[in-house]
């Protein structure tokens, strides 16, 4: 059985495109590789994971962009699979770790960090909501309340991810503590 740790979320679908069974989906990867024809992808479906094959992505713009999968060939078959997360597998995923940038990071790992706001435990991070211009970071306090922070420089420090600590310094007014 593959557990939930064995995907890495690279995008998500917005909608079907077009009658030939194209996506139209927001990508949160930088790595552009990922999408190439012939690449695999997996599609979560009703909580099971799918594995397509990717037979053409066109960048759009910004995040935007157009994919088709092997298989899905119309319409009725795009919509049929809704507005559901794309994976990679996490071994593709860790397998060009070393290529990024000293100051990048996958998505995933901000999940599970500790959140640190004037160096007092704010909370966890347990998910990323990936808007039109810019993501939130959803940080859940220890009584289980949900706090939205914009994930942006100027309030998000992550200098500290690789011990999964990262400090928040929200502008004025957009947390009540």
């Amino acid at each position: 059985m593959i557990s939930e740790n064995s995907y890495r979320r690279v995008a998500k679908i917005i909608s079907p495109h077009s009658l030939d069974g194209k996506f139209k989906i927001h990508v949160i990867s930088d790595i552009a590789e990922r999408f190439e024809k012939g690449e695999t992808l997996y599609l979560k479906v009703k909580g099971t994971y799918k594995k397509y094959i990717i037979s053409n992505f066109i960048p759009v713009k910004n995040r935007i962009a157009l994919l088709k999968l092997e298989g899905i060939d119309d319409r009725n078959s795009a919509e049929l699979i809704g507005k559901v997360e794309i994976f990679i597998d996490s071994v593709a995923a860790e397998s060009i770790r070393s290529n990024l940038d000293e100051d990048s990071f996958f998505y995933q790992d901000l999940i599970g960090c500790t959140v640190l706001h004037e160096k007092i435990n704010f909370g966890t991070v347990i998910d990323i909501l990936e808007s039109g211009s810019v993501d939130i970071l959803i940080i859940e306090n220890e009584n289980k309340k949900q706090i939205l922070i914009p994930f942006v420089d100027s309030m998000v420090n992550t200098s500290n991810i690789e011990n999964k600590v990262i400090e928040i310094t929200p502008v004025e007014g957009l947390i009540d503590i």
